[in-house]
């Protein structure tokens, strides 16, 4: 019977914990970097779908980006649909330039986009961005409209 008392006195430890299994974020795992600051825009390039919540009127819905990444920036031309009611397919289908700068301690990370007359639409702020083990490209980024408090999402890289 003492033995059977030794024996059970050992289980139920925490043997076979890994250090840190309870808090990825400690230890740097695969489940911790699902989504990291926008120090560097390299991989922007590409086209993104909105994915949650659903857009209020005159936010992005899709967005095809083509250009150059820089170091300091990434700039190009864009192909966007935004939500607006249209009597004519293709009328909330845009066009223009973007430009986007990674994350900066004055002003944080942001995209801008103009119209074909250079002047600037809108802006939305860049909170996190999500990126391919693979292939180090952006897979997802969360926007901000603006600053007046709108409610950030989520756009996610459709292909490649």
């Amino acid at each position: 019977m003492v033995i059977g008392l030794a024996l059970l006195a050992g289980c139920g430890g925490l043997e076979g914990t890994e250090a840190g299994a309870e808090h990825p974020e400690a230890t740097g795992t695969v489940e911790a970097a699902l989504y990291e600051s926008p120090d560097s825009l390299a991989g922007l390039v590409g086209t993104y779908s909105r994915s949650w919540p659903l857009a209020a009127s005159e936010e992005l819905l899709t967005m095809t980006l083509t250009g150059t990444e820089y170091v300091d920036r990434v700039e190009g031309s864009y192909v966007r649909t935004v939500s607006r009611t249209c009597p004519v397919v293709g009328c909330n289908t845009e066009t223009g330039s973007f430009y986007a700068l990674p994350n900066n301690p004055a002003i944080g990370s942001f995209i801008a986009f103009r119209n074909l007359a250079g002047e600037t639409v809108d802006v939305y702020s860049i909170s996190q961005i999500q990126r391919s083990l693979f292939t180090g490209k952006i897979t997802g980024i969360i926007l901000q409209k603006g600053v007046n408090g709108s409610q950030p999402f989520t756009m996610i890289r459709v292909g490649f």
